[in-house]
C-alpha cells in the first residue's frame, strides 16, 4: 500500500501530515489541532469515507 498523503484524526476529524511509516506501517501520528498521538484513532481518507458513509 502506498502512503497517504495524509491522515485524518478520529477525535477532530482534521487532517494531519505529520505522519512517519516504517515497513508499511504506520509508526508516529500527531494531530497539531487536538494534540492526538494515538495512531488507532487515524485513518485514511478512503477509510473515512467508509466509516461516515459518504
Amino acid at each position: 500500500m502506498d502512503e497517504p498523503d495524509y491522515l485524518i484524526c478520529l477525535q477532530c476529524e482534521t487532517p494531519t501530515y505529520q505522519f512517519e511509516y516504517v515497513n508499511g506501517k504506520l509508526s508516529t501520528v500527531v494531530c497539531n489541532t487536538c494534540g492526538n498521538d494515538d495512531s488507532s484513532d487515524f485513518v485514511t481518507e478512503s477509510e473515512y469515507d467508509e466509516q461516515t458513509g459518504a
